[in-house]
């Protein structure tokens, strides 16, 4: 059974499991630590899943997880893959009369991936990341997701000649969440990109339509604390330098990471003081493993850069595959670590954030 197949399948089982991702949600709360996500932050969470389709689960979603404070809260993201029943949902609401502008975008990013022939598919594949913010909700309306593209490792490389290709992929996510960004914010863009190193990536392009205004961009491929520290030079991040390299060393000299991403938002007047470090434990990305994070875990907890009883709660719940049985029959839900953020503004750490992903296999019967 091909990937394809694979996914169309779980899809089918979903279906007969819950009405929504919402719903389904509610039926693996049990297996969620309440140290993460408290009861009061899952309701306003399932609300919003509640909009989405059970499908959704046949590929990666995931909590973004407030480690520094105490409180037990979690952020929400969703792929979509084209061709999937997912995909084909969130074309129908953006073709309906009263979509918003959200949908509007998301079902035309779609609708474009679509064709073979289309440069953005060659380019950024057929997935897109969706990140709902929830935990700084106050109860009102529920803002619009944050939009992202993934191009591939080997795609958007810094070697000084992909400009029109990134230019492909910026217009996608202009388009898709009303940014309009101007001669002066592309032209950032540009040096954002010529001040990449050949061995790294631009691995993420997307931005918040609720949020401030800004194009956000993921840099992955940082193999040392010298080589951050260089490109942020280069890219007249406003920043203090020192508190990266205060944090990094030490998690590079325990050998907790085999390499790292920035994150940074991208304005007329340049990169934004707002600075997203990432960590990631191995090549792979996709880890249901706990044994690889635990270099970085333990550097983490010996920094002081976490609330512990979250740490503890991370590590022993957060990891592996195990066999439910549904309506449909056995599905296996898998669960691990993507990667961890730092979040550093000027001289201090205001973040720090686990990205954990889950997502169901269904399982034919022979």
């Amino acid at each position: 059974m091909d990937f394809t197949e694979r996914w169309g399948a779980t899809e089918d089982c979903l279906v007969r499991e819950a009405g929504s991702l919402g719903e389904l949600l509610e039926q693996l709360r049990g297996r969620i630590s309440r140290v993460l996500i408290g009861d009061r932050e899952w309701a306003r969470l399932s609300e919003r899943a509640h909009q989405l389709p059970v499908t959704m689960a046949a590929f990666p979603f995931g909590f973004e997880l407030p480690l520094l404070e105490s409180r037990p809260a979690a952020d929400f993201g969703v792929s979509i893959v084209g061709g999937s029943r997912s995909a084909r949902f969130f074309e129908e609401r953006g073709r309906a009369e009263d979509a918003g502008s959200s949908m509007r975008g998301i079902a035309g990013l779609l609708a474009e991936t679509e064709q073979e022939e289309s440069h953005l598919r060659r380019l950024a594949g057929r997935k897109m990341l969706l990140e709902y913010d929830i935990a700084s909700e106050d109860g009102g309306a529920h803002p619009d997701p944050g939009i992202f593209l993934y191009p591939a490792e080997d795609v958007l490389i810094g070697d000084g000649q992909r400009l029109r290709d990134l230019g492909v992929v910026v217009d996608a996510v202009d388009a898709a969440t009303g940014l309009a960004l101007d001669a002066a914010e592309r032209r950032q863009v540009e040096l954002v990109y010529l001040a990449m190193e050949a061995d790294t990536s631009v691995r993420a392009v997307g931005a918040f339509p609720s949020r401030d205004r800004g194009l956000r961009l993921a840099i992955t491929g940082f193999r040392h604390t010298p080589d951050v520290m260089s490109y942020l030079e280069r890219t007249a991040w406003p920043g203090e330098r020192s508190a990266v390299a205060s944090l990094c060393t030490p998690l590079e000299k325990r050998g907790a990471f085999a390499y790292m991403g920035v994150h940074q938002d991208v304005h007329a007047d340049g990169v934004g003081p707002r600075l997203g470090l990432s960590f990631y434990a191995r090549e792979g990305q996709w880890l249901k493993d706990i044994q690889h994070w635990i270099p970085l875990i333990d550097g983490i907890r010996k920094q002081r850069l976490a609330v512990p009883t979250k740490l503890a709660e991370l590590t022993d719940s957060w990891a592996g595959a195990e066999t439910l049985f549904g309506k449909s029959g056995p599905i296996v839900l898998v669960r691990g670590i993507h990667h961890f953020k730092f979040v550093l503004v000027d001289d201090r750490i205001e973040q720090v954030k686990a990205y954990v992903f889950a997502l169901m296999l269904g399982l034919r019967p022979q």
